[in-house]
Protein backbone atom coordinates (compact mmCIF):
# COMPACT_ATOMS: atom_id res chain seq x y z
CA UNK A 1 0.00 0.00 0.00
CA UNK A 2 1.35 3.34 -0.43
CA UNK A 3 1.27 6.02 1.69
CA UNK A 4 -2.00 7.68 1.27
CA UNK A 5 -3.93 5.02 1.02
CA UNK A 6 -2.37 4.13 4.37
CA UNK A 7 -2.94 7.34 6.08
CA UNK A 8 -6.65 7.33 4.26
CA UNK A 9 -7.56 4.07 6.04
CA UNK A 10 -5.22 5.07 9.67
CA UNK A 11 -7.68 8.64 9.17
CA UNK A 12 -10.96 6.26 8.64
CA UNK A 13 -9.78 3.78 11.33
CA UNK A 14 -9.91 6.61 13.98
CA UNK A 15 -13.00 8.10 12.67
CA UNK A 16 -14.86 4.65 13.09
CA UNK A 17 -13.02 4.05 16.73
CA UNK A 18 -15.20 7.89 17.71
CA UNK A 19 -17.95 6.60 16.49
CA UNK A 20 -18.06 3.08 18.29
CA UNK A 21 -17.14 5.11 21.30
CA UNK A 22 -19.83 7.64 20.71
CA UNK A 23 -22.27 4.66 20.45
CA UNK A 24 -21.40 3.18 23.74
CA UNK A 25 -21.36 5.88 25.42
CA UNK A 26 -25.05 6.90 24.08
CA UNK A 27 -24.06 9.75 22.65
CA UNK A 28 -25.58 10.89 19.00
CA UNK A 29 -25.53 7.09 17.18
CA UNK A 30 -24.83 7.34 14.08
CA UNK A 31 -24.76 3.46 12.83
CA UNK A 32 -24.94 4.80 9.28
CA UNK A 33 -21.70 6.54 9.43
CA UNK A 34 -20.23 3.97 11.43
CA UNK A 35 -21.68 1.33 8.30
CA UNK A 36 -19.96 3.95 5.69
CA UNK A 37 -16.98 4.07 6.83
CA UNK A 38 -16.03 0.45 7.41
CA UNK A 39 -17.43 -0.10 3.44
CA UNK A 40 -14.89 2.90 2.54
CA UNK A 41 -12.67 0.73 4.48
CA UNK A 42 -13.28 -2.28 2.85
CA UNK A 43 -13.28 -0.80 -0.44
CA UNK A 44 -9.97 0.65 -0.16
CA UNK A 45 -8.51 -2.84 1.06
CA UNK A 46 -10.18 -4.69 -1.63
CA UNK A 47 -8.96 -2.39 -4.74
CA UNK A 48 -5.14 -2.24 -3.38
CA UNK A 49 -5.46 -6.22 -3.61
CA UNK A 50 -6.97 -6.32 -7.08
CA UNK A 51 -4.17 -3.98 -7.93
CA UNK A 52 -1.38 -6.08 -5.86
CA UNK A 53 -3.04 -9.40 -8.15
CA UNK A 54 -2.42 -7.24 -11.83
CA UNK A 55 0.88 -5.88 -11.03
CA UNK A 56 1.96 -9.80 -10.11
CA UNK A 57 0.72 -10.77 -13.52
Amino acid sequence: MNKDTNQEISKLKKELVLLRMYKITKQKNENHKIKKIQKEISKIYQLNSKNKSLSNE
